[in-house]
């Protein structure tokens, strides 16, 4: 059995731009666009636990919580032993006790974003005014998705950033959105080297095909994809690859909305040099 590899992030973190990179870096010799995406699917969907027997829904039949915490670390066991696909995750869930462990995980890169700027961007996504926004990053334990039939509880910034720091059994590597952003051959370099030491794949790829995996997935060619041929992952409120850029939450927020954010989620903004 091969373990899975997690790519985890809070939302609008840039785990999407990840997702492009890592599918370009496992298929270049391919064309690159959006669909590349899909090589590295969401886990917590409702047919990853289609071979499941007595399922449990909630409300607009949805896998209940509770019954998917239950069954999800069985759930990457049937998973690994597929070979149809390249065993990497994507998931915004806080890393609750349940979710996943190194018996059946072989390690994560987790991006972290400034959760300023996450605010601005999480607004557009989902239409929500700015303060409703900040209450659900800052403040909301219980702030969940439901996507394509099941549930991912994301909770606050601070306890999501926090959980997955804490997961520290197997091996991880930490990208900063601004990082990857102000320095994409350093990280793109730093994704391969972390994927070719734990996955059974290996990346060969030269200097001038890494330069061009970084030309395919900058945030423009992102975008300008996204305007010819659409993007399924967008909402109704705003194309999914909007902005992109640093400290736009300078221009936006208040005073008192930044200072709610500082303060609340001092420790973790510090740590990671935010403030």
């Amino acid at each position: 059995m091969f373990k899975n590899i997690f790519l985890a992030s809070y939302p609008k973190s840039g785990n999407t731009w990840i997702r492009a990179i890592i599918g370009n870096l496992y298929n270049f010799d391919n064309e690159f666009s959006l669909k590349t995406l899909k090589s590295i699917p969401l886990l917590s969907i409702k047919k990853n636990f289609k071979k499941f027997e007595n399922k449990i829904y909630s409300d607009n039949n949805i896998l209940h919580f509770d019954w998917v915490s239950q069954n999800i670390i069985e759930c990457q066991k049937i998973l690994n032993n597929k070979s149809n696909h390249l065993n990497i995750f994507k998931t915004h869930s806080v890393r609750h006790k349940k979710f996943t462990n190194e018996t059946v995980n072989a390690g994560f890169i987790y991006i972290v974003r400034d959760p300023r700027d996450i605010v601005v961007s999480f607004k557009n996504f989902s239409g929500k005014s700015l303060d409703e926004t900040i209450n659900h990053v800052v403040f909301n334990k219980n702030l969940s998705t439901k996507t394509h039939g099941a549930q991912e509880l994301i909770s606050t910034w601070d306890l999501h950033v926090q959980s997955w720091l804490n997961y520290n059994t197997v091996p991880r590597l930490i990208i900063k959105y601004e990082d990857l952003k102000l320095n994409p051959k350093e990280i793109v370099l730093n994704i391969k080297e972390f994927l070719n030491k734990i996955h059974k794949l290996n990346i060969d790829l030269s200097d001038q095909q890494i330069d061009q995996i970084i030309q395919n997935t900058n945030f423009n060619n992102l975008r300008t994809l996204e305007n010819q041929n659409g993007f399924d992952e967008a909402t109704r409120h705003s194309k999914f690859f909007r902005s992109g850029k640093l400290n736009q939450w300078k221009d936006i927020l208040s005073n008192t909305q930044v200072q709610i954010i500082d303060n609340n989620l001092q420790p973790l903004m510090k740590y990671f040099n935010y403030i």
